[in-house]
């Protein structure tokens, strides 16, 4: 029977057979400490081979056969193993861990040449030879994890030190920019940013994120789930997530947005029949319902217009109160009359529904009324004249005497915003189109298509002007100007973000399945800064987010 690969010898049927060939052979030299207190792991390495000599038998048998058939590489590794070890402790413990792990000549030369020695030594006794080429390796985990920590240190200091740097830097850039527009009242945020070579202009911008952001009071931001409106502190470790009663009897809560009311800055959320006035800092909330609206959906955003209320929604159309009547709508225009797309007559003075189609006055069921219209949304206000909102690829027109005309687009994507900015008004629409109107007149400046499909829309304030947040089906968040070419994007393993929101220095938007808030510095966009799962506490999905 022919020796296994492990075997170099064996008796058998009173014969001694043995290996031609040597066998390289393995030694683990494990728990090692150098001159500085360091562990050290070596291997050797080295060839094997049994002597064929009569004399040789007699050793190779007396040290290795007495108890067994024959001799394996793992008996040859035992038996040498005492002794490679006393020479190895001898060796290792006079030089620096650094010296073995640079694999320094003379250190590892030194323990080679007392291994070979020793290994001489035990074979001279066993029957066997020691050959070359032998072999070494070593690693000390202590070393190497000292080594990371150092460097992990290191690293630090440089990303302190930088980040210092970046915000000095940033510092004077503001100021620079603000004496620029001290100088040039006229000359927006766009303008500068043009006058920087294009290579530099996405550094330029966010260092001046970075200085607006950390110049301006932090703002919370508030999510609306179920039937609870959620306070969330992002920045905070763990985020901290605050819930805020609401009145019940409004249904469940769809939408919340800014508004300024009294002299104070209030939030308007949207809830199934009705929108709710909440004063985060009395924590006051006034309810202003519609009862005759039976509908699963709710009011997706408000605004305060002419000392009125103004608030969309999907299944009762447009609706307006009184700030003093809470109880009976002011105004009501239903989804079947934004489906013509007439001009009706004026707004009435009584509470008696006019004989014919235009503005209805409701206080009983309005169920028949209820013919879903695609996309009304987007309440906004242009001037105090003048109010618009979406009807799919439409905008309509409503003044203070409550005519109303529709205004077609370029594109028939639906619309996602509508974004006044200064003399001009920006439309958002589904396919990536952002064209930009005049606000006065309502005549088309520039269209554009900007992205593929998008999923949200949302402003980004930036040292008084405004950018777009455009958030796209295949993923990133595109962050683009009006007047400018430079694209920019806010990442993360998300698809298709359904709502967004930001403030000067933080970036929101709520992932597909409306489980969870993400938010990114506004001034890096190269990963979240967090990600907080607002379902696990409201136990309902997210509506609608605002930064407040």
């Amino acid at each position: 029977m022919p020796l296994l690969p492990n075997e170099l010898a064996r008796r058998e049927n009173g014969r001694l057979e043995l290996r031609t060939g040597p066998v390289r052979t393995r030694w683990n030299l494990d728990e090692l400490v150098t001159s500085d207190g360091q562990s050290l792991h070596a291997t050797f390495t080295c060839s094997i081979s049994a002597i064929n000599e009569p004399a040789e038998w007699k050793m190779l048998e007396e040290v290795f056969l007495s108890r067994a058939m024959g001799v394996t590489t793992e008996d040859v590794v035992h038996h040498f193993m005492p002794g490679f070890r006393a020479a190895a402790v001898k060796v290792v413990g006079k030089h620096k861990a650094e010296a073995w792990i640079k694999s320094d000549a003379a250190a590892i030369t030194e323990l080679t040449d007392a291994l070979r020695e020793e290994g001489k030594k035990i074979a001279f006794t066993s029957g066997l030879d020691v050959l070359p080429p032998f072999q070494s390796s070593y690693e000390s985990p202590s070393f190497e994890a000292q080594q990371i920590e150092e460097l992990e240190r290191t690293l630090a200091e440089r990303r302190v030190a930088g980040q210092v740097e970046h915000f000095e830097r940033a510092g004077k850039l503001l100021r620079q920019f603000e004496d620029l527009r001290k100088a040039a009242p006229d000359l927006s945020a766009a303008d500068v940013l043009k006058q920087v070579s294009p290579a530099d202009q996405g550094m330029m911008f966010q260092t001046l994120l970075l200085a607006s952001g950390k110049a301006v009071a932090a703002k919370g931001l508030y999510a609306v789930a179920g039937n609870a409106l959620v306070k969330i502190d992002g920045r905070a470790t763990p985020p901290a997530l605050q819930m805020i009663a609401m009145p019940q009897l409004l249904g469940p809560l769809r939408s919340v947005q800014t508004a300024r009311l009294d002299g104070k800055d209030v939030l308007l959320v949207g809830a199934r029949s009705g929108v709710i006035v909440y004063d985060p800092a009395s924590g006051s909330t006034r309810e202003y319902s519609d009862k005759s609206i039976d509908s699963q959906l709710g009011f997706s955003s408000a605004v305060v217009w002419n000392e009125q209320i103004w608030a969309c929604h999907g299944d009762a159309g447009i609706i307006a109160w009184n700030l003093l009547e809470t109880q009976t709508p002011a105004a009501v225009i239903r989804p079947v009359e934004l489906r013509a797309g007439d001009n009706p007559p004026p707004l009435p003075t009584s509470p008696t529904p006019p004989p014919t189609g235009g503005y209805v006055m409701t206080t009983g069921a309005v169920q028949s009324m209820m013919v879903r219209t695609a996309g009304i949304r987007n309440v906004t206000v242009l001037d105090e004249k003048r109010l618009a909102f979406s009807v799919g690829h439409y905008l309509t027109i409503v003044d203070q005497q409550g005519r109303r005309s529709p205004v077609p687009l370029e594109s028939q994507a639906e619309v996602l915003a509508i974004v006044p900015d200064g003399k001009r008004v920006g439309i958002v629409q589904e396919d990536g189109t952002v064209s930009i109107r005049d606000r006065a007149t309502l005549a088309l400046i520039s269209s554009q298509r900007r992205t593929g499909r998008l999923t949200a829309a949302a402003v980004l304030p930036w040292l008084g002007a405004q950018r777009l947040l455009l958030a796209t089906d295949e993923g990133p968040i595109y962050c683009v100007g009006l007047d400018d070419e430079l694209v920019t994007q806010y990442l993360s393993a998300h698809h298709g973000l359904r709502v967004a929101s930001a403030a000067a220095d933080l970036v929101a938007a709520v992932s597909a399945d409306r489980q969870r808030v993400v938010l990114w510095n506004s001034w890096d966009g190269k990963k979240p800064l967090t990600e907080i799962l607002v379902a696990s506490m409201t136990r309902h999905r997210v509506g609608d987010i605002e930064f407040a």
